[in-house]
């Protein structure tokens, strides 16, 4: 249970990075660890993977990035049950606690960020601080849920019916990533290479076992939970920043950060400024 390997990669735009494998018995997870310090343990977004976070110095800090499952270099089990919220969390509970032990600061992006929160609902005491990069709190009507469960499940049988160049194409275009036609060549390219690189078959699950239209609302847990926050979205990504400002910036243990000229993806399209913010709240807290 406790087994994992690891070896020595080289990573395109970083320092050389750890890459590890942790064997949970039935599948495994692959991550990736960067840096020296104290240690942050960072989520990704649906169909990236833990190498989202290669234009990302956080000098002091040991980053210890995740390959949710079925993303990256993390196994895609048959079962469907691995990829459901639940699951994740006590998955990543065991990988996390045999990494770093029981005192870390959480990042996620997106889905990632979602899954940081609801992980960190769970084992709040464990969170020395968590950065959230355009996360919801999940959907509070369950009509609206359903309806977007709805959504999930169609664009997941449209994913099975075509390969993964097609789903990357298709994901680019969706009007949330708009502001990411600015990026450079070669940026785009890389995220077009870990998007397209996904397994439909995982992608289809994960958005069935723990997609926004599955995922628990949160939101009414925000008011006792103590541990003290980053909430980060790009001004031109209404959507999050309204949420920001709406939930997060409301709760007294919370920072909300508007990064202007940015969109959904903070930390790849102004990467200086994201790391200044957080770097900001590390060393307030520190």
């Amino acid at each position: 249970m406790s087994q994992y390997f690891c070896s020595i990669v080289d990573n395109a735009l970083c320092n050389p990075a750890q890459r590890m494998y942790f064997d949970l018995g039935e599948y495994r997870y692959g991550l990736t660890v960067v840096g020296d310090g104290e240690p942050i343990v960072c989520f990704h977004g649906f169909s990236e993977s833990s190498y989202t976070w290669d234009a990302i110095n956080l000098p002091g800090y040991r980053l210890v990035r995740i390959d949710l499952i079925g993303h990256g270099d993390s196994d895609i089990p048959d079962e469907e049950q691995a990829y459901t919220i639940p699951q994740m969390i006590e998955d990543l509970h065991t990988v996390i606690y045999h990494m770093v032990g029981d005192s870390y600061y959480l990042m996620g992006y997106s889905m990632g960020a979602r899954i940081a929160l609801s992980y960190a609902l769970e084992y709040e005491s464990e969170i020395k601080g968590i950065i959230l990069e355009s996360g919801s709190v999940g959907i509070a009507s369950d009509d609206e849920r359903a309806e977007r469960r709805k959504a999930d499940e169609d664009l997941a049988v449209r994913i099975e019916n075509h390969d993964g160049a097609w789903f990357a194409t298709h994901w680019a275009e969706i009007p949330i990533f708009e502001s990411q036609k600015q990026l450079s060549e070669g940026v785009e390219e890389l995220i077009y290479l870990r998007r397209s690189n996904n397994s439909t078959y995982a992608l289809a699950c994960t958005l069935r076992g723990s997609g926004q239209g599955v995922m628990p609302y949160v939101g009414d847990k925000l008011e006792k939970f103590s541990v003290e926050g980053l909430y980060v979205s790009g001004a031109l990504d209404t959507k999050y920043t309204t949420i920001g400002r709406d939930v997060f910036g409301k709760l007294p243990n919370f920072k909300h950060v508007i990064v202007e000229g940015a969109g959904h993806n903070v930390h790849i399209e102004k990467p200086q400024i994201f790391e200044q913010a957080v770097l900001d709240f590390l060393q307030k807290k520190g």
